[in-house]
């Protein structure tokens, strides 16, 4: 007889049964899995007969040493083991099939990878490299690699990555493989095969498990956080028991926390006719239209349209990128949108041809951000060795749609304008040709301001006795002033050569006749401007004393 439990002791009974339920719940769930993997197992693979196939051959190609070939006659009922004819269909018991280890290849190689055996030797990494389960290949910050696997499967690994090839297993010659990879830190692009029957695709990292039977897909992996973004096809992220079926054009995040794990809209790629490459001018530059909620963008460059490398891989904040140089080619330039959490949206895809022959020159003079007085500058630049002549361009605006001078033809490093320049802003490049007239890209544009200094005018000079004050208008603030005087008009005697702070002077013990006057602006950088021609002042003798008072000669000192 079962004891009945007292009234105080119920609620610790309730706690009891709640508790073996859940365990009794664990046990189902497992025994579920169980279960499932055993149906996986007894799943059948299908084969169609080919003209010339026999049963002894098929066992020998797909079937384990120790399964005859007797067994697969009886399991497909086959009355006549040597006629086979083309086109049935035989059931193979995926148990039955042999298992083989296989190997990824390095498929694509840019820059600095490592590879990591077993043993723990390192060794660099080599384009056709065959790699066996148990490697752990590792890139270095601006490298990237692509792996092919056995059913030809592709998984791009971008710098700075760590990846383990945990199991690479084959399934005789049927095609179907079994892979399961280790992303320790970094970012991996995958492009998986429709797998048949068994076999599976599989990306754990330190935060989840990706596993796909079929699709284009993207891993990031840090410490912390794991983020998965479904290209195409969908992706079963888990994290413990926690998971989520993401499919195409959504991702997940998963973190150390127990936070729910659950698919979320990845950000629409950028519009694929904002997507301009300016490759006319060095360095190339790519623009495109925002996307709306995001907080950056990924621009990745390759030489081939499955990005097997990657020759630039670049974080931006604004929908703007300049491009790394680039030889003679074509490129493809792929732009997505990155999301507040991190999580990285669909694609922009294009194409675009880039010519870095011959060389620009490099700009000289005037240097960017210079202040040039000339109302006529001088430009000059470098010759590179390919150029037989150069084009020159100068506008008022940084896009060159304001072109104020255009010249070409010209042979030698250097230019000078047809005319002046009004005061303003201008921007310049040089392009260069080669013997066979074939137009370069355009160097850097330079950037200067002009603030022309004038000839000098009005000036007034005032006389008490036999010392004169002259004055003049003022220039802007900072700006200081060359004052000469002589007897002689060319200025080869001066009896006074002075550099002033005020746009005035005194002068002791002025003596009668003429003499002759002018005054230089110089600038706050210590720019002078021109020397103005001469101006006469004609000091009378001290009977004449109130003819002095009376006469002035204004001469303009423009700033």
């Amino acid at each position: 007889m079962i004891p009945r439990p007292s009234s105080s002791g119920s609620q610790h009974l309730r706690q009891r049964s709640e508790s073996s339920w859940r365990r009794r719940l664990a046990r189902l769930l497992a025994l579920g899995l169980l279960l499932a993997s055993a149906s996986s197992l007894a799943a059948e693979w299908s084969y169609r007969v080919r003209p010339g196939d026999t049963l002894w051959d098929l066992a020998a190609a797909h079937l384990r040493a120790d399964v005859p070939w007797q067994q697969l006659q009886e399991h497909n009922r086959i009355a006549a083991p040597y006629h086979l004819p083309p086109g049935t269909t035989l059931r193979v018991p995926v148990a039955w099939l042999r298992q083989q280890p296989a190997s990824a290849t390095i498929a694509a190689l840019n820059g600095q990878a490592t590879v990591v055996a077993t043993d723990g030797s390192r060794r660099p990494a080599e384009a056709g490299a065959r790699l066996g389960a148990g490697t752990r290949v590792l890139t270095a910050a601006d490298a990237s690699l692509t792996l092919r696997f056995a059913d030809g499967s592709r998984l791009l690994m971008h710098g700075n990555s760590e990846l383990v090839l945990d199991r690479l297993v084959r399934f005789g010659r049927t095609g179907m493989v079994d892979t399961r990879l280790r992303l320790q830190r970094g970012r991996v692009s995958n492009d998986v095969r429709p797998l048949r029957v068994v076999g599976g695709f599989v990306v754990q990292t330190p935060q989840a498990v990706s596993s796909v039977r079929g699709t284009e897909f993207r891993i990031d992996a840090s410490d912390t956080r794991t983020h998965t973004e479904v290209v195409h096809g969908g992706v079963r992220v888990a994290a413990g028991r926690r998971s989520a079926l993401a499919r195409r054009g959504h991702g997940v995040t998963v973190g150390r926390d127990d936070a729910p794990v659950q698919a979320v809209p990845l950000l629409p790629a950028p519009a694929q006719d904002s997507l301009q490459v300016r490759t006319g001018q060095l360095p190339v530059q790519l623009t495109w239209a925002p996307v709306e909620g995001a907080r950056g963008y990924r621009v990745l460059v390759s030489s081939n349209a499955g990005f097997e490398t990657l020759l630039a891989d670049l974080s931006v904040d604004a929908p703007v990128a300049t491009l790394p140089p680039l030889a003679d080619g074509d490129y493809h330039v792929s732009v997505r949108a990155v999301a507040e959490g991190g999580l990285e949206g669909l694609d922009a895809v294009t194409r675009f041809p880039a010519s870095g022959s011959p060389e620009p020159p490099y700009a000289m003079e005037p240097a960017p951000g210079l202040v040039v007085h000339a109302a006529v500058p001088q430009f000059s630049w470098s010759r590179p060795h390919d150029a037989a002549s150069f084009r020159f361009e100068l506008a008022g605006d940084p896009g060159f749609a304001q072109v104020v001078e255009r010249a070409e033809g010209l042979q030698g490093g250097s230019y000078t304008p047809q005319g002046t320049l009004a005061p303003g802003r201008y921007y310049w490049r040089v392009g260069s040709r080669d013997a066979s007239g074939r137009d370069g890209p355009w160097g850097a544009p330079g950037v200067f301001e002009l603030r022309p200094l004038v000839e000098a005018g009005t000036i007034e000079d005032r006389h008490q006795g036999r010392a004169a004050t002259f004055h003049w208008s003022p220039g802007p603030a900072g700006q200081r002033y060359r004052f000469q005087l002589s007897r002689d008009p060319d200025f080869r005697r001066l009896s006074v050569d002075q550099v002033v702070d005020l746009p005035q002077i005194s002068v002791p013990r002025l003596g009668r006749g003429t003499w002759y006057v002018r005054a230089q602006a110089i600038a706050e950088d210590g720019t002078e401007g021109p020397l103005p021609p001469a101006q006469s002042v004609q000091v009378p003798c001290r009977s004449c004393a109130a003819l002095l008072g009376g006469g002035a000669l204004l001469i303009l000192l423009a700033l």
